[in-house]
């Protein structure tokens, strides 16, 4: 329930932060270059994020995590960070 505060806390800081701001997806995450991660992707680098995080970081629920809501559950210590 913490890290769920903290997330909601996340995006309620960063809800009208620019693209400008936005990181560049990791092509080792992302690859198939498409600017997004999806499930597959993500759970195959952080094999410890289950299926119920990444739903609950997709903000948008369109099964695709954009930079900013990567940015969000990064900052929310819900995802690490890629090295």
């Amino acid at each position: 329930m913490l890290k769920l505060t903290k997330l909601s806390t996340a995006l309620a800081l960063t809800a009208f932060a620019g693209a400008a701001f936005a990181q560049e997806a990791d092509p080792m995450i992302d690859v198939n270059g498409d600017g997004f991660y999806s499930f597959p992707e993500v759970s195959t680098v952080f094999t410890d994020i289950p299926d119920e995080i990444f739903t609950t970081i997709d903000t948008t629920g369109d099964g695709l995590l954009d930079m900013a809501e990567v940015m969000v559950a990064q900052d929310a210590g819900l995802m690490p960070v890629a090295e």
